[in-house]
């Protein structure tokens, strides 16, 4: 045997096997592929619901001010130096109470004085009328014993106004501010003094709106939230944190600066923040319609607010899941308002949405009520 017919015994002989492996490895291959194929494919099992548009009263939100209707900055009139301090800050006081006299020693024995000129002059107009009787004197006499009379009665009440003006009494009942002020400091005329803030049943809370995002009227009702809590500025009319006004004026022209109308409205002094609070403000403008979905059927991650599509899958008689961005309005305890991002129409999983992924083959069980009805905002520029 030569040798080339060796080598071409051999190579056969390789090729024989490596064939024979190769067919083995096949069979192993579609074995399993087979194998794999006897499960079904993952899928899950979630309730769905078509969106569809729903009534709902439209809001626009913008920033307010608690105002107090009776606060006033307590002013000095007149210069002077402090004898008596009857406030103490904090307190209540009533109107009239006494809260601060100024040193009026120096006016109170000017007014004896006067007080005593008074007396003389009346006394010498008297005389000078009896004896005009008499016909012992003239008519211009009893004139000027008249003037001086009304002048020096004029002296005595100039005196005692001054001395009115150096005791400062409240307006009104009110709260008393923070003071400094000690017995023996000399105050300079129209010194700020103490802030009193009146004791009322109501308080006022004031803000304003653009002309082109509705128009408040007096008499609706406005919602307010204390805006140095941290809460969701979404959520629904009606939650806990939410404290009911009534709009009770209205501004006849637009502010020079801003060129926003400006209102006013009336809210309960007993659960309100404290006057100067800033406050978030919920005011409705119309109805309208909104897409609203269960609460279940948004989801969040890093990305933002999602949703799951439900798109049918006519090889596997089920859905396709696919996911969609959404934005959201106003969130209440079983639904939300999405405002981009879904149309009416859609189908989308709600309860069990969790379980899904992009893709993923899904089974819907049954189908929900309509969500009830929440509120849609529209954000404002007004302040």
């Amino acid at each position: 045997m030569t040798k080339s017919r060796r080598w071409l015994i051999t190579s056969v002989a390789c090729l024989a096997i490596l064939a024979g492996l190769a067919g083995y490895k096949y069979w192993q291959i579609r074995a399993a592929i087979a194998f794999g194929e006897s499960f079904p494919e993952p899928s899950e099992s979630v309730e769905a619901q078509t969106v569809t548009l729903t009534p709902a009263v439209t809001y626009v939100t913008t920033i307010g001010e608690i105002v107090a209707p009776r606060s006033v900055e307590l002013r000095n009139e007149l210069e002077g130096r402090v004898s008596e301090v009857d406030m103490v800050s904090g307190s209540r006081v009533q109107a009239g109470d006494v809260l601060l006299r100024l040193d009026a020693s120096e006016e109170q024995a000017r007014l004896d004085g006067a007080v005593a000129s008074v007396r003389l002059a009346e006394l010498n107009l008297k005389r000078l009328e009896k004896l005009l009787d008499q016909k012992t004197v003239s008519e211009d006499s009893v004139d000027r014993a008249r003037a001086e009379f009304d002048i020096a009665r004029a002296n005595v009440a100039g005196l005692r106004a001054m001395i009115a003006k150096k005791t400062l009494t409240a307006p009104f009942d009110a709260v008393v501010g923070l003071h400094q002020i000690e017995v023996g400091e000399y105050l300079e005329a129209n010194t700020p003094l103490v802030t009193l803030v009146g004791i009322d049943d109501v308080v006022w809370v004031d803000f304003s709106l653009p002309l082109g995002q509705g128009s408040a009227q007096v008499g609706d009702t406005i919602y307010v939230r204390d805006g140095s809590v941290q809460t969701d500025t979404r959520s629904a009319v009606g939650g806990p944190d939410q404290l009911t006004a009534t709009i009770i004026a209205k501004s006849p022209s637009l502010s020079p600066e801003s060129r926003n109308l400006g209102y006013r409205a009336r809210l309960d002094a007993d659960a309100a923040p404290p006057p100067n609070s800033v406050v978030n403000i919920r005011v409705p403008t119309g109805h309208g319609e909104s897409v609203q979905v269960p609460g279940s059927a948004v989801l969040r991650d890093e990305m933002g607010a999602y949703v799951f599509i439900l798109d049918k899958d006519d090889e596997s008689g089920g859905y396709r899941a696919r996911r969609q961005s959404v934005s959201l309005g106003s969130e209440g305890q079983q639904s939300v308002v999405i405002t981009r991002g879904l149309s009416a129409g859609t189908l989308i999983a709600t309860h069990g949405a969790f379980k899904l992924r992009q893709g993923l083959l899904v089974h819907v069980r049954d189908r929900p009520a309509q969500p009830v009805a929440v509120d849609a905002d529209t954000p404002s520029s007004g302040g």
